[in-house]
């Protein structure tokens, strides 16, 4: 189908343009003289992509992209603009990127009677089952505006907690980066320019010398570093193709919650996760049944999706959600007595939230304490590793000098 380019005023004098695809450049026109544009320029363009759409086509939309598009899309929506009219002005804003091109996408498939959850169906690499079944919740409940505040609140404290870990492990990783760049240049620039010295030298050299010459030695041959790189390259390739499989998956994700330290982590962020994406479901008017299903897909972690389907399968006996969440290996007690206390009280969505509330606070402290904790292990070791490095360099010019 032709691809053409608009230009045109809105009923303010403003000017807006875009993309769409249509049959003809009259049918773009009585499109827009019925939404109350007024056309400047039709121009038709080629019917491929060009390079610049095929980049955009490669991008991925950031949590904090699509989090700001929700919080906007309400806002717009709750003031009384329609649903086209919304999107249409986000289209502007973003017209150039894959979320502007998106959005241009869902207007015109709404405008051609599709149902906004539908519509957003059709991008699942952007919009997630739960974004997506939240939708279609407040579709069917005709609170559409109070499900979108929601769903914002939702990304937002979600976008929020990713960040909270990312700034935690930035100083870690930067510490890390920096020691191997220290040690690497000592041990491939600094120690040879005394590996000559050393072997014109008339005395035994220490073991701890004799060590870092060999390891010198095995770094700087090509032979070794050919074999290397070709095993390294062996391995990526071997652990990508695994961690794609049923089983390679479940060891992944069983590894992810029994790291130590980081295993516990990891399980807290998963647990608040789960409990603000459920309490939201429900409070929208989604089936805890569903919601379950729906958390188990989006939660990105077999062995979780796992335990959410026994829960489930509980609840389909007959059983109340909190019984078999006691049974979980994943739910320390808080959560299902907390569960149990909103069941009885018929509060259980405002529980869910407050338990989310609670982890993400015990995910901010097991941060710090990671922090405090990795931060003098990772300078003993460096301190440890240059140590040797240092001893195995003076010790010989210490025993030479000793020889005078």
């Amino acid at each position: 189908m032709p691809r053409f380019q608009y230009e045109a005023l809105d009923i303010r004098g403003k000017t807006v343009s875009g993309i769409v695809n249509a049959q003809s450049r009259e049918a773009v026109l009585k499109d827009l003289r019925n939404q109350g544009y007024k056309v400047t320029s039709i121009k038709e363009q080629g019917g491929g992509l060009d390079t610049k759409d095929l980049t955009i086509s490669f991008q991925r939309v950031s949590m904090f992209a699509l989090a700001l598009f929700t919080r906007q899309f309400a806002v717009l929506f709750n003031s009384g603009m329609s649903m086209v009219r919304s999107l249409e002005a986000l289209m502007i804003q973003n017209q150039r990127d894959k979320l502007g091109l998106t959005i241009e996408t869902m207007a015109r498939d709404i405008k051609g009677g599709f149902s906004l959850s539908r519509a957003l169906a059709k991008h699942p690499d952007i919009f997630s089952p739960v974004y997506v079944s939240l939708v279609k919740a407040g579709e069917m409940a005709g609170a559409l505006g109070e499900v979108l505040d929601r769903l914002a609140s939702l990304m937002e404290r979600d976008n929020a907690l990713r960040k909270k870990v990312s700034a935690s492990l930035t100083y870690p990783m930067f510490v890390l980066f920096f020691a191997v760049i220290v040690v690497v240049g000592l041990v491939l620039y600094i120690f040879p320019q005394f590996m000559n010295v050393f072997q014109g030298m008339n005395v035994e050299l220490p073991i701890f010398t004799k060590i870092l010459i060999w390891l010198v030695d095995t770094a700087l041959n090509p032979v070794v570093m050919i074999l290397f790189l070709i095993g390294v390259t062996f391995l990526w390739l071997g652990t990508t193709y695994y961690v794609k499989t049923p089983r390679g998956r479940r060891v992944r994700d069983t590894i992810i919650l029994e790291l130590p330290i980081i295993g516990p982590i990891n399980k807290k962020t998963v647990i608040s996760r789960f409990c603000r994406t459920l309490g939201t479901l429900i409070a929208s008017g989604v089936p805890v049944v569903h919601s379950l299903e729906i958390v188990g897909r989006a939660v990105g972690n077999d062995v979780v999706a796992s335990m959410l389907d026994d829960v489930k399968s509980g609840l389909k006996a007959g059983l109340r959600l909190s019984q078999p969440m006691m049974e979980s290996r994943l739910f320390p007690p808080i959560v299902s007595n907390m569960v149990a206390v909103g069941e009885e009280t018929g509060n259980l969505a405002a529980l869910m939230e407050k338990l989310a509330d609670y982890f993400d606070q015990e995910v901010e402290y097991s941060l710090s304490s990671f922090a405090s904790v990795i931060e003098p292990i990772m300078i003993l070791g460096l301190g440890l590793v240059i140590g040797f490095i240092l001893l195995a360099v003076f010790m010989p010019i210490y025993g030479l000098v000793s020889n005078f």
